[in-house]
C-alpha cells in the first residue's frame, strides 16, 4: 500500500515546504484539486459532505494544480503528483493538454491526471461552458487530451471536438496517466475505461461495491486490474480515529492501490487552521508508523 498527502485547502506558501517534507518522509506523492473561485453565497449543494456546505472558505487557497506542480517538480526528484481531482469539461481540451504536457516534461513524467466532471453549475456558467452535457463532453475531451498530449501530428472529427492535422509539441516522455474522479455507475465505467480511479472519502461498504463494480467493468473491457490505479480516503482512518491499519489491510486485500491522506479539516469538516508546524509533525508522526 502507497501512500500519498492531500495539500489541497492549503495555504500556497506552505505547499512547498509540506511537498517537500512529504518526499523525505516517503510519501507517495501529493494531491492538488481544483477550484476557479469561490461564491460569497453557495447555490449549489456540496455533494462531498453530510451537510451539503462547502468544506472551505472564500479566503481558502486554491491555485493552479499544474502550475503548481510545475513548481514542486523542481524542488523534488521523486514525488509524484495527482489532481483529485480537475474539472475536465470546464475548459477546452487544448488548453488542458498543454499545462498537463508541460508539467509531465518538468516533473519527468510524474503527473497524474485525475478528471472529474464537476458539480457546481454557476462555476461553468462563469466561463461559458455547458454543464448538462459536461458528462458526455469529458469522454470526448479525454480522447482529444490524450491524442494531443501524444506530441504526434493528429486530427480529430466528433460530435463536440472537429480538427484538421496539427501537432502540440512537445508531448511528455511517456503516456501521462489519467485517472477518474466520481463514485456513480457513469464514474466508474469512465474510470474503467482509463488508467485509475480516484475515490473521495468512503466507507468500507462503499469500497467494496465500487471495486467490484471496477472489476466487472474492466472484465467487460477485456481488461484485467494489474495495470490500474486506484486511490481514495478511508473514513475512519483520520487523525484522532482508531487504528486505521485495519482499514488499510482490508483495502489492500481489496486491490486498492494507494490511499491519501484527507486535507486537514477542524472538527466541523472543514479547511483547518492547523500551523505548519502542526501539519509538519502530523505528517511526521503517521510517517513513523506507515511509510517506515
Amino acid at each position: 500500500m502507497r501512500f500519498w498527502q492531500v495539500l489541497a485547502m492549503t495555504d500556497m506558501d506552505e505547499v512547498m515546504v509540506l511537498a517537500r517534507h512529504a518526499e523525505e518522509l516517503g510519501f507517495e506523492g501529493i494531491t492538488l484539486a481544483d477550484h476557479l473561485i469561490t461564491f460569497r453565497e453557495q447555490y449549489e449543494s456540496y455533494p462531498e459532505s453530510e451537510d451539503a456546505v462547502i468544506r472551505w472558505y472564500p479566503q481558502t487557497h486554491w491555485p493552479d494544480p499544474w502550475v503548481m506542480f510545475g513548481a514542486l517538480s523542481q524542488v523534488t526528484t521523486r514525488l509524484k503528483f495527482i489532481t483529485s481531482i480537475f474539472v475536465v469539461p470546464m475548459r477546452d481540451p487544448f488548453t488542458i493538454a498543454k499545462a498537463v504536457s508541460t508539467a509531465a516534461r518538468l516533473s519527468n513524467d510524474r503527473v497524474i491526471l485525475g478528471v472529474g466532471i464537476g458539480w457546481q453549475e454557476s462555476e461553468f456558467r462563469l466561463v461559458d461552458r455547458s454543464f448538462r452535457d459536461r458528462g458526455a463532453r469529458t469522454d470526448e475531451m479525454i480522447d482529444v487530451i490524450r491524442l494531443l498530449m501524444s506530441g504526434d501530428m493528429v486530427e480529430y472529427h466528433g460530435r463536440f471536438h472537429d480538427f484538421p492535422a496539427l501537432q502540440m509539441a512537445p508531448g511528455p516522455h511517456r503516456p501521462v496517466p489519467i485517472w477518474i474522479g466520481g463514485y456513480s455507475e457513469a464514474a466508474l465505467r469512465r474510470a474503467a475505461r482509463n488508467d485509475g480511479w480516484v475515490g473521495s472519502m468512503h466507507d468500507m461498504a462503499q469500497l467494496r461495491h465500487a471495486m467490484q463494480r471496477l472489476r466487472e467493468e474492466r472484465t467487460a473491457l477485456g481488461k484485467g486490474m494489474d495495470d490500474f490505479g486506484t486511490t481514495l480516503t478511508l473514513i475512519g482512518a483520520g487523525t484522532g480515529d482508531a487504528d486505521p491499519e485495519p482499514l488499510f489491510l482490508e483495502a489492500a486485500e481489496l486491490g486498492v492501490t494507494s490511499i491519501y491522506r484527507d486535507a486537514w479539516l477542524d472538527e466541523r469538516g472543514r479547511a483547518s487552521v492547523l500551523t505548519l508546524d502542526e501539519k509538519l509533525a502530523d505528517m511526521e508522526r503517521f510517517a513513523s508508523r506507515f511509510l517506515r
